[in-house]
């Protein structure tokens, strides 16, 4: 799996203004560009070994395959269904659901619906792209995937929650301070860098991922005990992640 795939992004993966922050609305605005979500928060050296037990079963109805299964996933993960994901119609015109087919060189299975449970373990260890500081994230204890497509451009947006609204800002905090601390990384000669920038309101991150081999943006949200990451391959400022897209996207997935 390459480090520019939707699946190393924010997967998966992973919810957010504009590249300015001037997108933003509401009191989110005020915050200034790449502040620290944390004081107290630390990362673990590139070479450090993830945290989650990719051998331990899923975590009890989760609905979701182990890594590289291709069972079929369930539609919905816990308290999570696709009704708890933005439609079509509040993201834009051009939106619409998609349906991954799944992949088996990857090791994933489609359901034939845009909803597909996902394994919490798969989603801690893809959180941050290989190659960047590791990060000591807590478990989630359920996510759901949702795919969709603006104008033909793929999105992979996923929600995760957790046991409490602490361990959600754990988790957004620490991956933040991960994601910030992989600016200007660089990989191979071709895939160039991996994170190019990233900018923090509060409850909101948006990164852009291998700008110059392979453009992704990802959008991050905090929403009580509920993380969402959102992945959109295109680049910062071009469709559908301009900076009204991106203001309807922190609208939808910050609610």
């Amino acid at each position: 799996m390459s480090s520019g795939s939707p699946r190393a992004l924010c997967i998966a993966v992973a919810a957010v203004c504009a590249l300015t922050l001037a997108a933003c609305s509401g009191s989110d605005s005020a915050a200034e560009p790449g502040t620290p979500a944390s004081s107290t928060s630390t990362t673990n050296d590139a070479s450090s070994p993830p945290s989650p037990d990719a051998s331990a079963p899923p975590p009890p109805s989760s609905g979701a395959p182990r890594p590289g299964s291709m069972a079929t996933p369930g539609t919905r993960s816990g308290p999570l269904s696709r009704k708890s994901f933005p439609r079509p119609v509040e993201l834009g015109p051009d939106w619409s659901y998609a349906v991954d087919p799944g992949d088996a060189e990857e090791g994933y299975a489609g359901n034939g619906t845009p909803a597909l449970a996902r394994d919490p373990r798969e989603v801690v260890l893809a959180a941050v792209p290989m190659g960047c500081p590791r990060a000591d994230l807590p478990l989630p204890a359920h996510v759901l995937e949702v795919d969709y497509t603006a104008a033909g451009v793929p999105v992979i947006a996923l929600r995760a929650s957790f046991a409490d609204a602490s361990d959600a800002r754990r988790f957004f905090d620490l991956r933040a301070d991960a994601i910030r601390a992989c600016v200007g990384s660089t990989d191979s000669a071709g895939v160039g860098l991996l994170v190019g920038q990233a900018r923090t309101a509060r409850r909101l991150l948006v990164s852009d991922r291998t700008p110059d081999s392979d453009p992704w943006t990802e959008l991050a949200a905090l929403d009580g005990d509920r993380v969402s990451l959102v992945a959109v391959h295109s680049a910062l400022g071009q469709p559908p992640v301009t900076a009204r897209g991106l203001q309807r996207l922190t609208g939808a997935f910050s609610r």
